[in-house]
């Protein structure tokens, strides 16, 4: 994997992390 693959997939990883948090955060609002 070249180093821009490798910077997109940690990207994609901490978005990730970032939305699932969100979404629990959302939920235990509700």
């Amino acid at each position: 994997m070249s180093k821009k693959t490798q910077k997109f997939v940690v990207y994609l990883m901490l978005i990730a992390m970032l939305a699932s948090t969100i979404l629990v955060g959302l939920a235990s609002l509700l």
